[in-house]
């Protein structure tokens, strides 16, 4: 018996989705797809909801049946997708039957001129001075838009409260005292989690020599950083591997291994790393691959940065290479000391699974009120 057998649609609350695509070039793998998939999945519990989503293209992992793909011309370049409003997406906004708005992108803040909805926001990036990395082709910030979307809606998501400090110090540089603390108000943090059914109880008690920088390797996650660290921390041992699985091409040296694998695979592969590495990135955000380790029994070593603190309160955390390369020794060499690290990550992946909870929640009462 399908959805549409026991529920009338009519009854459903209609939702009408607004992405942010960053991976046009494989949108299957797309981070929004995922979190957007897991939302629709886990507001099941707590009602009956129809989702309208505009997509770039068809995407095999949202033919759900209470899912309504509508296909919109999205740029592919991230920078053209956020301050591009296309046409199509305005004759939707107009005619579709929906009851309120899901906004992933709040970049499209004339979203609001063209309905009465409530729009309820999530925000996956801020365009804040410290975001124009050396590998971005962005030279003028999208904050202002960005902003003046959340003043349109009702609530609007972000990941870290280190993240909202910030949005907010950068919005005194246009804004009144009163739009501060509107936009206050509106920003609401949401420490995402871990989803239950992928969090693994233990893993082997003797792990590879592999240290995973499972992030985009890129500037603004702190690629290049982390590779001059790998370096130079290969002139005092050479017995490991660095696994960059987002990595692109060919690696430029012979012990860096950017193999590709399915998502059960990378899980599976994820349980034999020695131990996941995190540099402080740039937007100050949550990190989902820090996450992924964690569910995995990786033991994971953070860059001091207080958005990190919100992942894991009790985590490793070095602020200089020679406390980095020491922890690291004691990971690839120290069974007993992994094993407890490892299984330390399980438990606080446990813990953030408890507090998506929470959100879905009050995600649902906002969606539906």
């Amino acid at each position: 018996m399908t959805f549409w057998d026991t529920i009338d649609i009519d009854n459903c609350r209609k939702v009408l989705v607004i992405p942010n695509i960053t991976n046009s070039a494989n949108i299957e793998k797309d981070s929004f797809v995922d979190v957007i998939y897991n939302h629709i999945n886990a507001l099941k519990e707590y009602g009956d909801y129809y989702w309208h989503i505009i997509l770039p293209e068809p995407v095999a992992k949202l033919n759900l049946d209470n899912v309504k793909q509508h296909i919109v011309q999205i740029s592919g370049d991230m920078i053209h997708m956020r301050v591009t409003f296309p046409r199509k997406a305005i004759t939707l906004l107009q005619e579709l039957d929906y009851d309120v708005i899901y906004s992933h992108l709040p970049d499209w803040f004339m979203v609001k001129r063209y309905t009465d909805k409530p729009i309820i926001g999530y925000s996956h990036w801020w365009e804040m001075k410290t975001c124009n990395a050396e590998d971005r082709k962005n030279h003028q910030r999208n904050i202002v838009p960005e902003l003046l979307g959340v003043l349109g809606m009702e609530v609007c998501y972000l990941n870290t409260q280190d993240q909202k400090n910030r949005v907010l110090n950068e919005a005194r540089e246009w804004f009144t005292d009163e739009k501060i603390q509107q936009l206050d108000k509106i920003l609401q943090v949401w420490n995402l989690g871990a989803p239950k059914d992928k969090i693994v109880e233990s893993c082997p008690s003797h792990k590879d020599k592999i240290i995973v920088f499972n992030h985009r390797a890129a500037a603004y996650k702190g690629y290049p950083q982390f590779i001059e660290l790998m370096k130079e921390y290969r002139k005092q041992r050479n017995d490991f591997i660095v696994w960059v699985p987002q990595l692109e091409g060919v690696p430029e040296e012979s012990w860096i291994d950017n193999t590709k694998v399915p998502k059960h695979e990378y899980y599976e592969r994820l349980q034999r790393c020695s131990v996941g590495v995190q540099m402080r990135q740039s937007n100050y955000g949550w990190s989902v691959a820090a996450v992924d380790c964690m569910m995995n029994g990786t033991a994971m070593v953070f860059q001091e940065s207080d958005c990190y603190r919100e992942i894991d309160p009790d985590g490793i955390f070095f602020k200089y290479k020679k406390d980095l390369f020491s922890v690291l020794n004691n990971l690839l060499d120290n069974i007993a000391f992994n094993n407890k690290h490892s299984l330390r990550s399980i438990t606080r992946a446990k813990e953030l699974c408890e507090n998506e909870k929470i959100m879905f929640k009050t995600l649902s009462d906002e969606l539906m009120p």
